[in-house]
């Protein structure tokens, strides 16, 4: 061992400099790449961590184009149970979102999402308990279960078993009798409190135009999907059609926009694969996984890089110290062992500095973006076990090629030489260099592109005012007259407000949880088409700021604009109207206004036709343009008095332009990422241009005094130095521009509205590379230039 660890602990000592930047740059590499594939492997094996979750699978359903919805109705789990031969067990859980205190007197705890649990759902999910006991066959009234983060949110280090938690405006008071186990692993059914879901009502169970539960069922170990489509096929011909009082036929029926569709899914294909509205999770990216996994690559590359060129580039040291060897006798076998084992034992000092540097780097990513990347590593887990098998493959794959290429000089000649250098180590080495210059440059154009898309997607006219207005919105409205009236005197009081410019009630707003399509059809057409309907008050389109391109604006004081429509440009084509202000649909709507299309959904998609209809009363949501001031002032005030006026309801405040943050939070953190680990790897990169520079210099030592004492301006020794590394540089950006931008293209061909990508982001990312390489080999040259010359000639 003594044999291993001395002449390896002697190169540390001997040449520290060297040393510490092969040293970092390995445990850099070797963290953050880690970092990146623990992110990918939570990824890619969501929802896998259930029990069977290969035979669990959900259904979602649609009628009037308004889906696909991931909740369906509640009726399908007892019939799933009763009649389909693939189905073993079935779940529906419902979910709301309401305050929940643990005393009566205290603040509530808000932004709480409740399941609604059936006797079934532990027989589907296989949770675990961390305190308490799972009760298997559903909870009894008055029962509750609290995830673990939950728990020491309303507990702290207290026991939360046997505790009383207060929930709803009517402080409805549960038991708690477990609490989950929490796990790293990553899920779609993530619930933070569960409830026993009350009794279904007759219209709940009667009408398959009724959604709101989240339907899965668990195969049996011979049952199918395909069998499981085969059921609700039947199911649908044989209830759901007879239910419906269609006089069309069946084969009529079925393909009609206002049939009742189902759709199935393998739960562990809805995180990446699922494109069903109202998911109960959000969905994750395959994209972004795939490219963050591609960086974790090229980062543990570029680490490898930097330890084959730092060690092959001082192969002159070494290779005496393996002729003298060759010349006494060693066999070349046992010195690439001892060589290889020298890199293992550098690998091994990496990876235990890796272990300190993943939670740096994870507390960095997380103080840098505001978000987490993977949630807490916790030391002593099984990933780290996998860090040790990573850290020696990565020793082996550094170490092999530095071994073969010591081992592989003639005894004789190293002995005598003093350069020992092989004739094809420049060529390799280069080569090396321009690939690290070419994945500097291919990440750092892809991480300038991502973040333009992001800017752009932020700063994009909508078509409409989107700063500055709040939705508050408030369910309750909208089957409740007291509620109702109540709701209309806190919009007064709004009014009142020197802050507020607007005010508008309406039933749907851009990027809105409301979803609500209308047929229109014109005489002239055939078919009716499904639209997009807001219906909104008269102070709509001033509150929202949305463009009047022809006609005019509801007026409350006309009867006839009860039956009145604004539509968008898209509708304007949608519909085929040449000149639509006038125009008649569904043979008594007129149309009376044009507005210029606004986006209401996320920038990856389309704007869509839409249709603004006038509808003053019973709306449930509040539009609110507030200029200048304090928002978090009038917030607050905001706050105070709807509890005032709605004591105990829970209503639903956002900014809209928050809202689009929201629709685009899967861009934004793949923005975040690639940015953070380019700089990582622009670091690494930079640690091996310091490393071979160092190198140069102190080859040319003495070649930079005798052209100093000639009269060599430091100009030109500075050209001499960078020449060949700017070379490699640009070779390398004529590589990776192209390719990059390839790869780049393909993500914004996601986007219907994208950035486009100019000469600018080209110039200005071979520029920030060129200048990073300037900076880095001028100090270091001009450290070596401030030596005196005749010192340096002196040894000779």
């Amino acid at each position: 061992m003594n044999t291993l660890i001395k002449p390896a602990l002697r190169q540390l000592k001997r040449y520290p400099v060297f040393s510490l930047i092969n040293l970092g740059g390995l445990a850099i590499g070797i963290a953050a790449s880690f970092i990146l594939l623990v992110y990918t492997q939570r990824e890619l094996s969501t929802d896998h961590h259930f029990r069977d979750a290969d035979r669990i699978a959900r259904i979602g359903t649609d009628f009037f184009q308004l889906g696909p919805f991931a909740f369906s109705q509640p009726m399908l789990r007892p019939l799933a149970i009763a009649s389909c031969k693939d189905v073993e067990d079935a779940t529906g859980f419902d979910t709301k979102s309401d305050p929940v205190r643990t005393n009566r007197q205290d603040r509530a705890f808000t932004g709480i999402i409740s399941y609604l649990i059936d006797s079934s759902f532990f027989h589907v999910f296989s949770h675990e308990a961390a305190a308490g006991a799972l009760p298997q066959n559903g909870l009894a009234p008055g029962q509750a279960i609290l995830s673990a983060s939950q728990a020491q949110k309303f507990f702290g280090g207290k026991q939360a078993v046997g505790q009383t938690i207060y929930v709803g405006k009517d402080l409805t008071p549960y038991t708690v009798v477990a609490v989950l186990k929490e796990t790293f692993a990553k899920s779609t059914i993530d619930p933070q409190l569960l409830l026993p879901q009350p009794r279904r009502t007759a219209e709940e169970t009667s009408s398959w135009w009724n959604v709101k539960t989240y339907n899965y069922v668990k195969l049996k170990p011979q049952g199918s999907l395909a069998g499981l489509n085969a059921w609700l096929e039947r199911l649908r011909q044989k209830v759901v059609y007879p239910a419906s009082g269609s006089t069309d036929t069946y084969a009529q029926w079925k393909t009609k926009g206002t049939s009742v569709f189902f759709y199935t899914e393998h739960l562990t294909d809805i995180y990446f694969h699922s494109n069903l509205k109202f998911d109960d999770n959000p969905g994750g990216n395959l994209t972004q996984v795939q490219l963050l996994s591609a960086i974790s690559i090229l980062l543990i590359l570029l680490a490898i890089i930097n330890y084959i060129n730092l060690v092959t580039a001082r192969s002159s040291i070494r290779a005496k110290e393996i002729g003298l060897k060759k010349t006494f006798g060693a066999p070349r076998r046992t010195l690439i062992a001892q060589l290889l084992k020298e890199s293992l034992l550098f690998s091994t000092l990496a990876m235990l500095l890796s272990c300190g540097l993943i939670q740096v780097i994870l507390f960095l990513y997380q103080y840098s973006t505001g978000a987490a990347l993977t949630g807490p590593i916790p030391f002593l887990s099984a990933n780290y076990l996998w860090l040790i098998l990573f850290s020696v493959a990565i020793g082996l794959l550094a170490g092999i090629y530095p071994a073969i290429y010591l081992t592989g000089f003639r005894a004789g000649l190293t002995v005598r030489s003093t350069a020992g250098s092989g004739r094809n180590t420049p060529r390799l080495r280069n080569s090396l260099v321009t690939l690290q210059f070419a994945i500097a440059i291919g990440l750092l154009f892809v991480s300038l592109v991502v973040y333009s898309q992001l800017q752009y997607m932020k700063n994009k006219d909508k078509g409409f005012r989107s700063d500055g207005v709040i939705l508050l919105q408030d369910v309750q409205a909208l089957n409740n007259l007291d509620i109702t009236r109540k709701f209309q005197t806190l919009r007064h009081l709004i009014d009142q407000q020197s802050q507020v410019t607007s005010t508008s009630l309406c039933a749907g707003a851009p990027t809105g949880s409301t979803l609500m399509r209308g047929s229109y059809r014109t005489a002239a057409m055939q078919k009716e088409v499904l639209l997009q309907t807001f219906p909104v008050d008269e102070r709509y389109i001033t509150t929202l700021g949305l463009h009047l391109t022809d006609g005019r604006n509801f007026d409350k004081n006309l009867l006839s604009d009860t039956n009145s429509l604004i539509l968008n440009e898209s509708a304007v084509a949608a519909m085929g109207l040449f000149k639509p202000i006038g125009a008649l649909l569904n043979g008594s709507e007129r149309v009376i206004g044009v507005v210029k299309d606004f986006n209401y959904t996320s920038l990856r998609d389309k704007i869509g036709p839409a249709v603004l209809r006038f509808s003053p009363q019973g709306n449930s949501i509040l539009a609110i343009h507030i200029a200048g001031g304090h928002p978090a002032a009038f917030l607050d005030w905001l706050q105070q008095t709807e509890q005032n006026i709605l004591p105990g309801e829970n209503l639903e405040t956002s900014f809209i332009d928050d809202n689009f943050g929201r629709l685009a939070a899967k861009e934004k953190l793949l923005g975040q990422a690639i940015s953070f680990f380019t700089v990582l790897a622009i670091l690494l990169a930079t640690l091996g241009l310091i490393g071979l520079t160092l190198f140069t210099i102190e080859r040319r030592t003495k070649e930079i005094g005798i052209r100093k004492v000639l009269g060599a301006g430091n100009g030109n020794i500075l050209r001499l130095i960078s020449g060949n590394f700017i070379r490699l540089a640009l070779i390398a950006s004529a590589i990776a521009l192209p390719l990059s931008w390839w790869l780049i293209h393909r993500w914004l061909d996601n986007f219907a509205y994208r950035v486009t990508i100019n000469a600018g982001l080209l110039l200005l990312t071979e520029g920030l590379i060129l200048s990073i390489a300037f900076i880095v080999i001028g100090a270091l040259t001009l450290r070596a230039l401030a030596a005196n010359p005749v010192k340096n000639l002196r040894t000779e």
